[in-house]
């Protein structure tokens, strides 16, 4: 029984062994059987037979240029193997060292293999022959890339080995760094911009705002751009440049300034009086810084370096003028003529008698220079009298119980204000009315020696008045003394007849005396 049915047993085991060949990786070629150097090791060893080379099997969408880092691709393996059976494959991108390069991402019917070095059929079917997938390529540098590729088909059944060897290409300049170079120029001027060196960048390209212009280094990473009088403000910009393309830009923003524009008209009183306080100015402009200068004798109270300016005003005609500047020069400046109204001159010392008696004088004129529209008059002490009059006459009346001086000035008045006051005229005010009449509590003393004169007080009053006059009404002595007490007048007169006036409030004296 064991000998007759030893054939089917044998038949049977073969069956088994068969399928388990054919079924061993119907989902997938193991990992480490693409034929690389790095692998050593190809579909043989399943397969059997010995591995041919068939070139062609790989393909990409790679351009010839080379591939450009980061970027992704389209990798086709297509087995062409012929014969039944079902069709397999593995692929992986290496260098000779076996080191995987670049990342595969499975496509339509495959799937990856030790971890994401290797791709592979997802199913194996003798009707898919042709799978796509992604790879997605290395750091720039890596060099040449090598996709190994092994191809099988049926169990036992032909291997064969293909390659596809694909360059590193040159790729777009990185970005451009930030430009260096001032934020603010003025016309008629130039400047440099740089920036840093662009990587991958061949050439450099440069562009300016309008109406500006580049003097040198256009290809370079520094430009020398000239400003002229119809330059913009706007953006300096650069980019990297090569074969493969551009890449992105830089920009920096670039104000264009000018000198300042003329002035507006400078508004203010162009007849000013003198010693007012007057107000010029221009139209503010932003960022103009305003220099102002004047006729003599006027002072910039306040206000220097801006649009307006506070002018204390002198006595001289001249200019105002405002020169605008800024950061790119001086503009053209602004004038206005200035005629100063002046105020009237001092008048001359007034003109009227030096001494009066109301013992027969009651009221005097006083007169000036005319020099002024109109006069201001001043009598003092207010006690002395009273003044009237706006014209260059003054009429004083005086005040019947006061002695002593006077003092009379005036001012010349028009429509700018008033002079300074004239020099003084003292007028001695007498009133010899009642000579010789006592008064109680006050005694006069002469005659104890040459030119002596003395006063006994005993009044009510803390202080007394005391003139003394020889007989053309000249004042010898004009005086205060003590209420109460021996009080000296004088020591040195000449012997002769003096008149003597004291007020000691209640107690007055009017008296002639004898002095040997």
């Amino acid at each position: 029984m064991r000998i007759k049915h030893l054939p089917w047993i044998i038949f049977s085991a073969s069956i088994i062994l068969f399928s388990s060949y054919s079924g061993m990786y119907p989902n997938g070629a193991p990992v480490g059987v693409t034929g690389s150097p790095g692998d050593g090791s190809n579909c043989t060893s399943c397969h059997g037979g010995t591995a041919t080379t068939t070139v062609g099997l790989i393909t990409s969408n790679i351009p010839a240029s080379g591939y450009i880092a980061g970027q992704t691709y389209q990798i086709t393996a297509t087995n062409t193997l012929t014969g039944s059976g079902k069709f397999g494959f593995e692929v992986s991108p290496q260098n000779v060292g076996g080191t995987q390069l670049g990342t595969l991402v499975a496509g339509s019917g495959s799937k990856l293999v030790g971890g994401s070095k290797y791709v592979t059929h997802s199913n194996a079917t003798s009707s898919l022959s042709t799978w796509t997938f992604s790879w997605i390529a290395p750091v720039a540098g890596t060099g040449v890339v090598t996709f190994y590729g092994a191809f099988a088909k049926n169990k036992p059944g032909p291997v064969t080995l293909s390659t596809l060897i694909v360059q590193e290409g040159a790729a777009a300049p990185a970005g451009a760094g930030a430009i260096t170079g001032s934020a603010t120029v003025c016309k008629n001027n130039s400047g440099t911009y740089s920036v840093g060196t662009i990587a991958g960048a061949t050439s450099y390209v440069w562009t300016v705002p309008t109406g500006a212009s580049i003097l040198s280094g256009q290809g370079t990473i520094s430009v020398n751009v000239s400003f002229g009088p119809s330059s913009a403000s706007g953006n300096i910009s650069v980019y990297g440049s090569n074969t493969v393309g551009n890449g992105a830009a830089s920009n920096k923003l670039v104000t264009v300034n000018s000198i300042p524009d003329p002035v507006s008209s400078i508004a203010g009183d162009n007849t000013p009086c003198q010693s007012s306080s007057q107000t010029y100015s221009v139209t503010n402009v932003s960022g103009v810084t305003y220099t102002w200068s004047l006729p003599a004798g006027s002072v910039i109270s306040s206000g220097q370096g801006t649009n307006s300016i506070n002018v204390n005003i002198g006595s001289s005609n001249g200019n105002v003028t405002v020169v605008p500047s800024n950061t790119c020069g001086t503009g053209v400046s602004g004038i206005a003529s200035i005629t100063v109204s002046p105020l009237p001159p001092v008048p001359a010392m007034p003109d009227g008698p030096a001494m009066v008696n109301m013992q027969n004088t009651a009221a005097s004129d006083f007169t000036t220079s005319t020099v002024a529209d109109s006069y201001t008059w001043q009598l003092l002490p207010l006690a002395s009298g009273s003044i009237s009059g706006t014209t260059a006459t003054a009429h004083v009346t005086w005040n019947s119980s006061f002695i002593g001086s006077a003092l009379v000035t005036v001012k010349g008045v028009n429509a700018c204000g008033s002079s300074a006051s004239s020099a003084v005229k003292t007028v001695q005010v007498l009133n010899t009315t009642g000579l010789g009449e006592d008064a109680s509590g006050i005694k006069v003393i002469t005659g104890e020696s040459q030119g002596y004169v003395s006063l006994e007080m005993n009044t009510a009053a803390s202080q007394a008045n005391v003139m003394l006059l020889d007989l053309s009404g000249r004042v010898l002595v004009n005086t205060t003394v003590a209420g109460q007490g021996t009080q000296l007048i004088s020591r040195q007169l000449k012997a002769g007849i003096y008149i003597i006036m004291i007020d000691a409030g209640s107690s007055r004296l009017k008296k002639k005396i004898l002095v040997i």
